[in-house]
């Protein structure tokens, strides 16, 4: 049975609510195809070709995805000869319209910093306070772990709940005891200050930079770059499970497969 795009979306953005996101993001509908009922949804961390072609082979007419398709730089023309042109008019031919709930979902309650916090099991999670200085919201989380643990036991753990085998690029002391932890999913390498500040001993996030990982040395914070796209693959079994709650049995929802891993680890 198909449901209305229009109480999709709304569905969708009670679960991330779009005046949420941050100024410089593009959430919402990236590609509307004018598909007024949605029969099957594919939820997906990236628009790829192996997702649009995986949205195809499956019959979908749908695509939530976490990262926005149309997205830096401005888009000014639709080139298929580009590679987001090509998607799009790919998209298009298919009939499968797409939305994008990124820092929507990123600040959301039960979004996708809360859901590594459930799977950190983290303890008094709270807000980041904000830099009154600047006026800046934080975004991430701050808990406790269950009891306090060394800087590569907390390694060991991530690995384990984020389903990797990669060696994690960390900074501090392998033995330095944890019990603090600060998180953002995602590249959060410039909230390092704001972390610190808040009195973590460990700050956790992806796509560190040398800069930012030698200010987290001289402030005397443990580091852990997870990856952008292992801390943020959890974005489709979160997001996907709390859509079947809001719809019932109403669409069809499914869970991409295609995730696109960019760097291998050699």
């Amino acid at each position: 049975m198909p449901i209305e795009r229009t109480k999709l979306i709304q569905h969708i953005e009670r679960i991330a609510p779009p005046e949420r996101a941050l100024d410089w993001d593009n959430n919402g509908i990236q590609v509307n195809v004018g598909n007024a009922d949605i029969k099957r949804i594919l939820v997906a961390l990236d628009v790829t070709k192996a997702v649009t072609d995986e949205a195809r082979s499956i019959g979908a007419d749908f695509i939530l995805a976490h990262h926005p398709l149309i997205f830096i730089p401005k888009l000014n023309s639709v080139d298929e000869s580009s590679v987001v042109g090509a998607r799009i008019t790919e998209l298009v031919r298919a009939g499968i319209s797409v939305y994008a709930a990124h820092t929507s979902f990123d600040v959301a309650y039960g979004g996708n910093n809360d859901y590594l916090c459930e799977l950190l099991e983290l303890q008094k999670i709270r807000r980041v306070a904000p830099d009154d200085a600047s006026g800046d919201n934080i975004i991430g989380k701050i808990g406790n772990l269950t009891r306090e643990m060394t800087l590569a036991e907390v390694c060991d753990l991530l690995r384990k709940r984020l389903c990797t085998d990669r060696r994690l690029p960390a900074v501090g002391d392998p033995s330095a005891r944890i019990l603090k932890v600060g998180l953002c999913t995602g590249g959060g390498g410039d909230q390092i200050e704001a972390f610190a500040r808040n009195g973590c001993s460990l700050y956790i996030t992806g796509d560190v930079r040398h800069h930012e990982a030698l200010l987290a040395a001289e402030k005397g914070i443990c580091l852990i770059d997870a990856g952008h796209f292992e801390t943020e693959w959890i974005f489709v079994r979160n997001f996907a499970e709390k859509l079947r709650t809001a719809v019932g049995d109403i669409a069809e929802i499914y869970e991409s497969k295609r995730g696109l891993r960019p760097f291998n680890y050699l």
